[in-house]
């Protein structure tokens, strides 16, 4: 084998060590990666039925009744109960309560967080198929076959 055969193909490995190095930065003590992905599901649902309902308690509010009597008006005030309720709406999603004069639930959102972590193990060894150009007996000669790997990075 010729001498400039043996410097072509060292410049070639250290140019190929050098490509290596800048384009995959080197994490030294970490042996396995970690990707989280984070998302939010929207779930809209139609307004639900109350599982109960409760008059917590009644408070009197002030009515002002005009009466019209022979060219006079009269005020007078009139208290009328008002009762405060309690709605509870269940489903295996959430739960809900609401009090106060007539109760309703216009719209609801659920925004439910998943959470995905996938956990990948960097193997260094390993067996593979590989090609490539080496050095044989009738000198240099292209080879295919199956060989062991160990990963620096």
């Amino acid at each position: 084998m010729k001498p400039w055969h043996i410097i072509l193909i060292l410049i070639l490995c250290f140019l190929c060590f050098l490509t290596g190095r800048h384009t995959k930065k080197a994490e030294v003590g970490f042996i396995c990666k970690t990707d989280t992905f984070i998302r939010v599901d929207t779930i809209r649902d139609s307004i639900p039925y109350p599982v109960y309902e409760t008059v917590i308690q009644t408070v009197p509010e002030l009515f002002p009744v005009y009466i019209t009597l022979g060219g006079d008006t009269i005020r007078e005030p009139v208290y009328i109960p008002v009762p405060i309720t309690q709605k509870e709406y269940r489903t295996e999603d959430y739960r809900l309560s609401i009090s106060g004069y007539k109760p309703n639930l216009d719209y609801i959102e659920i925004y439910r967080k998943t959470e995905q972590i996938t956990k990948v193990v960097d193997r260094r060894f390993g067996i593979g198929i590989t090609a490539g150009y080496g050095i044989g007996r009738n000198g240099l000669s292209p080879y295919v076959g199956i060989g062991g790997f160990y990963r620096i990075w």
